[in-house]
Order: structure tokens, then sequence, then C-alpha cells
């Protein structure tokens, strides 16, 4: 899998929604991806099973049911709980703008790191 080149990666931990344990990866932050998507033989591997699918549009066209599920993250010593996709089983770990901002984390693009984001109300 080629990664973009406005994408950088940094340093995350996954586990169960429960937290009972944690697996250190790389994944690439900054992509345009809503959701994380995290290889299925990782979410296995940690006994998240799938709890729903959902439609997704392919970057080739058409689109595809995806399972989902929800996972515990922990970024830089913070942890929430937050909903991803399961990809192939050879994908790298990527995270979603819903699970940065959960986070309240933002990509800094230029200085290649996860940062503070502005979190606005309306």
């Amino acid at each position: 899998m080629t990664t973009p080149t406005n994408t950088f990666h940094c340093p995350i931990e996954i586990g169960p929604r429960d937290g009972s344990r944690f697996q250190r990866v790389i994944a690439v932050a900054g992509s345009e991806n809503i959701y994380s998507v995290l290889s299925s033989t990782l979410l296995e591997m940690l006994g998240v099973g799938t709890e729903w699918e959902s439609r997704f549009n392919l970057p080739g066209g058409g689109w595809e049911m995806l399972p989902m599920a929800e996972v515990r993250m922990r970024i830089n010593g913070q942890e929430r709980t937050t909903i991803c996709v399961y990809g192939k089983a050879d994908g790298e770990p990527t995270l979603g703008r819903h699970t940065l901002a959960a986070f309240g984390l933002a990509a800094d693009h230029g200085e290649q790191k996860l940062v503070q984001a502005d979190m606005f109300l309306t």
C-alpha cells in the first residue's frame, strides 16, 4: 500500500473496547478517511469482533459493505473508545478524522505530528 505524501506515521496503541490489553502499532496519520482503518489480522488477534457493516464508496468507483467495530485506542497517554473499519489483513493502520476528533487532535502536515486541535461549538 502506498502512503500519500501528505501523511506521516505515529505510534498508537489498539485494544479491545474493554481496554484489557493493548498492541502498539505505527499508524498513518493525516489521511482523509473519516474512520480509522485497522487490519483484520490485528483486530482478530486482539479479540475484537465485527459489530456492524457500513457502505463505503471505493476510490476507483463502486462501493463495498465493510465490517466495523469499536476499539479502545491510546494516543499520547490518553485513551478513548472509537470506531474503526476492518481493513485488509496486510493493511497499514490508518487514523481517521473521527478518531482524531475524539482525542481533540489534528494532523500537522508541516511538522508531521499530531497536535491539539481547535474545537468549535455552534
